[in-house]
């Protein structure tokens, strides 16, 4: 192959392979990617060749007498390629096309030995055995994987709806097309033109961005051998980093954003654009320090990055069993305290349940009157190199902010369920519930409960009695201070909350005996005549008591 302009279908001979590096991401495109594709092909006029775009190739190596070509750039548009072509294909051949044959089929797809496209990951059986093959599909075991079944499940819904004459039409505007290719034999080289092609065309993530960057400055350096060493070591590292994406579905801008918090020493504005921040970092050195100390920089930053992933993955998945870490996923407040967790759990693996303990006591007081986050507090400390830890126990146990005594002004409000935060309410009548369970012995409810969407599962807030009822008059005492105070309030689930509906406060009781919930049963205990309304005001009032109290004593 040479540099240029060529046809797809010269692209695409009989001894050469493509291949995915691991280094790359895994298959990504959706529904809108393979809609535009497709239309854009249906919509081809004219004699005019249709332009497919830009591939960069790394000339790797043969094996036996095929050619082994990594994909550097375009694994994306090749992958879809050949998911369309074996579906164009094997309609074409079911509809006795003259367009296509068996040497169609083994000269794009499968030529009996060899796949014509291989990947580096663990979707590459996948890919050849139920895309490619038609195999009995496997498990997708993995969202590229999933990803992959959509693209061929929707290439052949949308190809079996045209006529033969528009399918052949199709096939021959796609191997008729041009392509712009950049071929290289060491991988330095390509990782330049990959900077330079992308800092032009279509627009990175930032990950993509810094992968590619330290790549092209990595080639850029006089190191001779060492280079394609160091490209290696990137290449591995960033490897590691798209797995850890695919498998935990991590949002990599946000990580980034983490990783220059916790370990980069950098101000707001320096996270606030992490590519920006590393980018400015190792220009600066090409100004004032030699070529072996900035590949040990840039070398240094991908380790430094990959753990960072690493220790986020492990902390999200609470690896390390942290009593308190369910809690804090519960108040929802956990993401701008990525960055401490890391840092903390990187220098002290046994102190992050400490300080997730402390972080719980002060998300639940913050979360509870809406105070405003100030993470550059916290971050500051970081920067400085300080124990930041301590900062949490101070706002705790000396009060900053008045924060104790508006945590229990909050807690007294008698329209509790309209002026605090639904997540809230709910945690509390959750953690309640989980107090009666451990006193009576059962099996608590577990962070899965918590976030099930399982229409039977799903935890909502019950009103005791309901807004509505046909069994019970609300004078205007109860509906400004009884109807929306926490004792009248209790967990349930969607489905059980939905068949009680807005029956009388007796029928209720008969339902809240066949609750799988402490709290509900509890309810359905008490000695109240449940049609006066006075007796209905003094359960409430006692019910308010109780489980504030609870909340002092175990929440706060």
């Amino acid at each position: 192959m040479q540099n240029g302009n060529i046809k797809l279908k010269d692209l695409f001979n009989g001894d050469r392979i493509f291949n995915i590096p691991k280094y790359q991401r895994t298959y990504a495109w959706k529904d809108e990617n393979l809609e535009y594709f497709l239309e854009d092909l249906l919509n081809q006029r004219g004699e005019k060749s249709y332009f497919l775009g830009t591939l960069l190739f790394h000339q790797k190596n043969n094996r036996g007498e095929y050619e082994v070509i990594d994909v550097v750039d375009g694994q994306q548009r090749l992958t879809t390629i050949m998911i369309f072509m074996k579906s164009i294909i094997q309609i074409l051949q079911n509809r006795n096309s003259t367009k296509v044959t068996n040497k169609t089929f083994s000269r794009y797809i499968y030529d009996g030995e060899n796949y014509k496209l291989e990947l580096e990951n663990e979707d590459n059986s996948f890919l050849q055995n139920a895309i490619l093959n038609d195999n009995e599909a496997s498990i997708q075991e993995t969202p590229s994987q999933k990803r992959l079944m959509e693209a061929k499940i929707y290439f052949e819904k949308e190809l079996s709806s045209l006529n033969i004459e528009v399918l052949e039409r199709l096939i021959e505007i796609l191997i008729n097309s041009d392509v712009i290719l950049y071929i290289v034999d060491k991988i330095s080289d390509a990782t330049q033109i990959f900077e330079l092609l992308n800092d032009r065309g279509r627009k990175l993530t930032s990950l993509e961005g810094v992968k590619s960057f330290l790549m092209y400055r990595i080639g850029c350096l006089n190191l001779k051998d060492d280079g394609e060493q160091a490209i290696n070591s990137i290449q591995d590292n960033f490897s590691a980093i798209y797995r850890l994406i695919e498998k935990n579905s991590i949002n990599e801008n946000d990580l980034l954003r983490y990783h220059t918090i916790a370990f980069e020493n950098s101000k707001t504005d320096d996270y606030n654009n992490s590519a920006k921040f590393i980018k400015t970092k190792i220009n600066d050195l090409f100004n004032n320090q030699t070529d072996i100390k900035i590949k040990e920089e840039i070398i240094e930053y991908v380790d430094k990055l990959k753990k960072s992933f690493n220790l986020y993955e492990q902390i999200k998945n609470n690896k390390q069993n942290c009593i308190k870490m369910d809690d804090l996923m519960m108040i929802g407040r956990v993401n701008p305290f990525y960055p401490l967790m890391m840092n903390i759990y990187d220098k002290d693996k046994e102190g992050l349940n400490d300080f997730i303990s402390d972080l719980v006591k002060f998300t639940f007081r913050a979360t509870l009157i809406g105070l405003r986050n100030d993470n550059e507090k916290f971050y500051t400390k970081i920067r400085k190199n300080e124990d930041f830890s301590e900062l949490f126990q101070l706002i705790i146990n000396q009060n900053w902010w008045n924060i104790k005594k508006r945590v229990s002004e909050v807690l007294e409000y008698r329209n509790f369920y309209e002026w605090v935060n639904k997540n809230m309410v709910r945690y509390i009548l959750f953690s309640y519930e989980n107090n009666l369970r451990t006193i009576k012995g059962y099996p608590t409810l577990t962070l899965e409960n918590y976030f099930s969407t399982n229409k039977r599962e799903k935890l909502s807030i019950e009103h005791i009695t309901a807004q509505k009822t046909k069994s019970l008059n609300f004078d205007d005492d109860f509906r400004e201070n009884y109807l929306h105070s926490i004792g009248n309030l209790v967990i349930d689930t969607v489905s059980s909350n939905s068949r009680k509906g807005k029956k009388g406060v007796n029928d209720k009781m008969s339902e809240f005996t066949q609750a799988p919930l402490m709290s509900q049963n509890e309810i359905n205990k008490a000695k109240t005549s449940w049609t006066n309304i006075d007796e209905v005001k003094e359960y409430i009032d006692l019910r308010n008591t109780k489980i504030i109290e609870f909340v002092k004593n175990n929440l706060l």
